[in-house]
């Protein structure tokens, strides 16, 4: 009965570590993402499958078709759950991305010191010295940005005796229909 035991602890933590290359929708679920891998590189990977808990270190690099996302350090945290080894969308508690967070997502980039998934609410927090999101020369920056990913809203906001700063230019097109809706009754 030991060895048995001792079998499927084995089992677990080696079903634990190969599903965590299975995982989808690790940035972003609701994209059409969800059926690409997801590709992790790190310096340095520690799992604790006790604890429902994953930590990447050292240059870490995630990759999914159309996402990618560099950091010092990558945690990912598991709904407890004794019932399921599996690392799907509904098991990921919360992801947290800390030190020199850059995005790639999209049209978008985004620079901070954290950022923070939230996959059943799904929902990005990016904050920091002045967090900022591109989209081309258009940008964003404040010392927290909520991203609602299912209905696109950004909420950004800034430390007391700051202010939030948008910086926006137009293109000779976007002058073009404005001109237009302008001049239609």
């Amino acid at each position: 009965m030991r060895a048995f035991h001792v079998f499927s602890q084995l089992m677990f933590r080696r079903m634990f570590l190969f599903s965590l290359f299975f995982m989808n929708g690790l940035v972003s679920a609701e994209t059409n993402n969800i059926n690409h891998p997801v590709h992790i590189h790190a310096d340095k990977m520690v799992a604790s499958p006790q604890k429902r808990y994953m930590k990447f270190q050292g240059h870490v690099r995630v990759t999914q078709e159309g996402i990618q996302l560099n950091a010092d350090e990558l945690n990912v945290y598991l709904i407890s759950s004794e019932n399921s080894v599996a690392i799907t969308k509904e098991s990921i508690k919360k992801i947290n991305a800390v030190g020199n967070v850059h995005i790639h997502w999209n049209a978008y980039k985004i620079d901070a010191d954290t950022a923070i998934y939230l996959p059943l609410e799904n929902k990005m927090l990016v904050s920091g010295n002045m967090a900022r999101i591109y989209q081309g020369k258009n940008m964003i920056a404040g010392s927290r940005i909520i991203l609602n990913l299912s209905t696109d809203q950004i909420e950004i906001s800034s430390k007391k005796g700051e202010q939030v700063e948008a910086f926006y230019e137009f293109s000779d097109q976007d002058m073009k229909n404005f001109q237009m809706q302008k001049s239609d009754p």
